[in-house]
């Protein structure tokens, strides 16, 4: 008997007021191909103030929907995450989430965060021209930061960058713009294949 795919944890970013239909649930497609069970955390629109605040109450949330899903962790659930996202899985890693990989969709972090211990790899799709992330690396205490635009700056082995930007056919600059076509179509499955 095969051995189940993992299940796929979608978490979208802060400043949407669709739980994500625009971004990161766009990528179901590439995901059914794969034949991925498909889990959406949504946890509804949140401002400035409400990511600073409310994020780990949030990862909170998504540790304890992840443990919670029909109590099958085998093999560990995997998770995609865009902007906030990213900071929230972030966080639920550091408060025992069991992923086995994160993908990070321009993500809203510090360029030196690292997961928690047991993440094997983390894959961050990154663009150098991505504005909104550029001016979170001044908010002091906070996750938050460039990861978006530089890429992972360390040397955690596990941290692997792709430059959608630069090192592919079709260029991906703004923070949101891969989940539109025809860059969806693109780079959709090259970020599912990261599973």
């Amino acid at each position: 008997m095969p051995h189940p795919r993992p299940k796929v944890w979608l978490v979208h970013g802060f400043n949407v007021r669709d739980s994500g239909a625009g971004t990161t649930d766009r990528l179901r497609k590439s995901l059914a191909i794969w034949l991925h069970p498909v889990r959406e955390f949504d946890y509804g629109w949140l401002g400035l103030l409400g990511a600073r605040f409310g994020n780990r109450r949030i990862a909170t949330r998504l540790v304890d929907a992840v443990l919670a899903d029909d109590g099958d962790l085998d093999p560990r659930p995997v998770a995609i995450g865009h902007s906030n996202g990213c900071a929230l899985l972030h966080l639920a890693s550091h408060m025992g989430a069991p992923f086995r990989k994160l993908i990070y969709i321009n993500p809203a972090l510090d360029k030196d965060a690292v997961p928690g211990d047991q993440v094997e790899e983390v894959h961050i799709w990154h663009s150098p021209s991505d504005t909104a992330v550029r001016f979170a690396r001044f908010l002091p205490w906070h996750t938050w930061g460039e990861m978006g635009a530089t890429g992972y700056r360390g040397d955690d082995p596990r941290m692997h960058n792709h430059n959608k930007e630069r090192d592919y056919r079709l260029s991906s600059k703004a923070h949101s713009d891969v989940f539109k076509e025809p860059l969806l179509g693109f780079f959709g499955p090259l970020i599912v294949k990261c599973i």
